[in-house]
């Protein structure tokens, strides 16, 4: 498996978050350029990013994330995978720079689940005593659970993407496999039928900071300058169909549904084609599903009466650490299930948290998150956009 040399792709990036430098008068103009460009840039590096292969419904799991872990300082390290292997294809650093060698850097017995990394390890790995730090230590956040005393690994940026190995390989099917799981329910006719004949589709995206694409690798500037999944799955639904799609994203870090109610009339004055909500994370926390719903509900419905033909998308949010008092375990998969009882003709779910219970089943949060408390990695914000575009353009064929 080659290098990913995606040397230039940070530049165009950068050139488009800066804004133009051109005159006033030629910015529109400049604006334009500069997000074709990017679009473009994008383009490039979808075939290596497998967006419509599925992690959970795929033969072969591609670029699958796991930081290392190891007891204690000088002691072999281990990776963990979400299904058992037959087979690894690639082992790589996260930022792609470096290929890792079987029997060098890692061993793998067929049909297990973790790859063993001996001592020297090619990376850092994280300790079991790096987990949970004194309350007030640099780089922790307070209320662990039922610890006061103790706080817990908090490292926005890129320390967990410097940590990350992506593990290519082939699933071993068979008793061992986990059950399989239903991620999009519903379906969204109108839309994938303007993709499907070329018609030009707005979206609409509501969200908190996961939607804002808070430590996907392209906004800590590290390579490989992966974007969130809102312009994943947007540079997806453009390259798998003849359609001009185009977004207006007003996610905000650290808003709630109900920021999402007071901010709607703004995001339909875009007249979206296809509403993404996309909220959870901020609000389990208040343990009110029904309130979480009926939010929800009054989005779909005003989205609904002030343009009928827009259809919606709602976003079951991924899990978050499981010790820290804002994000109880338990109230992810009873929010999921009001947003499921939702669902209607052209209101469909897709359902993220089901995939993260799957993927936690044999791997744990630090394998999937940028920040080590409630953000996806850029693995995860790829789960995100193979389930929006699963949702959008139906299951992949099978090869």
């Amino acid at each position: 498996m080659a290098l990913r040399h995606w040397a230039w792709w940070p530049a165009v990036l950068l050139m488009v978050m800066a804004g133009p430098s051109a005159p006033a008068d030629d910015s529109a103009t400049a604006t334009d350029a500069a997000a074709a460009q990017a679009a473009d840039a994008l383009s490039r590096l979808l075939p290596d990013l497998h967006l419509r292969e599925p992690a959970w419904d795929s033969d072969v799991v591609w670029r699958e994330s796991s930081v290392l872990r190891a007891a204690a300082a000088g002691a072999p390290a281990w990776a963990r995978l979400a299904f058992p292997a037959h087979e690894i294809l690639a082992v790589a650093t996260a930022d792609g720079t470096r290929v890792l060698e079987a029997g060098r850097h890692w061993q793998h017995v067929p049909g297990s689940h973790e790859l063993l990394f001996p001592v020297p390890t090619p990376l850092p790995p994280i300790l079991d005593a790096d987990r949970y730090l004194p309350a007030g230590a640099e780089h922790s956040y307070r209320h662990r659970v039922d610890r006061p005393d103790e706080n817990l690994l908090y490292r926005p940026g890129h320390w967990f993407h410097d940590r990350n190995v992506e593990i290519t390989y082939r699933r071993a099917r068979g008793p061992a496999d986990p059950p399989a799981i239903d991620v999009v329910h519903g379906s969204l006719p109108a839309t994938r039928a303007r993709l499907v004949a070329g018609r030009a589709v707005r979206i609409g995206i509501s969200g908190d900071s996961i939607s804002t694409g808070l430590d996907a690798s392209a906004t800590t500037g590290t390579p490989p300058c992966q974007p969130g999944w809102v312009e994943l799955a947007v540079a997806g639904l453009r390259a798998a169909t003849p359609s001009a799609v185009t977004h207006v994203n007003r996610a905000v870090a650290g808003w709630s549904v109900a920021n999402g109610v007071a901010d709607l009339d703004v995001l339909l004055e875009s007249r979206p084609d296809l509403l993404i909500v996309a909220y959870g994370m901020n609000d389990v926390g208040r343990r009110d599903p029904a309130w979480y719903r009926e939010q929800t509900r009054a989005i779909v419905a005003r989205a609904r009466e002030k343009l009928p033909e827009t259809e919606v998308l709602l976003v079951a949010t991924m899990l978050g650490n499981d010790e820290w008092i804002h994000t109880p375990r338990a109230m992810f998969a009873r929010y999921r299930d009001e947003l499921r009882s939702l669902v209607a003709p052209g209101v469909a779910l897709v359902d993220m948290t089901a995939v993260w219970e799957q993927q936690l089943r044999t791997k744990e949060l630090f394998d999937l998150t940028g920040n080590g408390l409630n953000h996806p990695n850029d693995f995860g914000h790829r789960l995100y956009a193979q389930g929006v575009l699963v949702a959008l353009l139906g299951p992949p064929e099978r090869q």
